[in-house]
């Protein structure tokens, strides 16, 4: 499965009602913990998947976000 920056953004959308870029940081625009795991069930299609909660928080910006979502993806 390939998945694209604007499947991401339009999932993200579902949960933040500020704009955002690939800069902004996962908290400035109310991305928390459990916020960021509703994202990635709804785009990971492999609910058995195991994340690795550390590198998830881990990440700061949403371009970092974008990328390590994509990799869980292509995995």
């Amino acid at each position: 499965m390939h998945i694209f920056v604007d499947d991401i953004d339009a999932t993200i959308r579902r949960f933040v009602r500020v704009p955002f870029t690939d800069a902004s940081t996962l908290a400035e625009i109310g991305l928390d913990s459990l916020t960021t795991l509703r994202v990635v069930a709804a785009l990971v299609p492999d609910g058995d998947r195991e994340i690795d909660l550390a590198e998830l928080a881990d990440l700061k910006t949403l371009g970092q976000f974008r990328a390590w979502v994509a990799g869980q993806v292509t995995r």
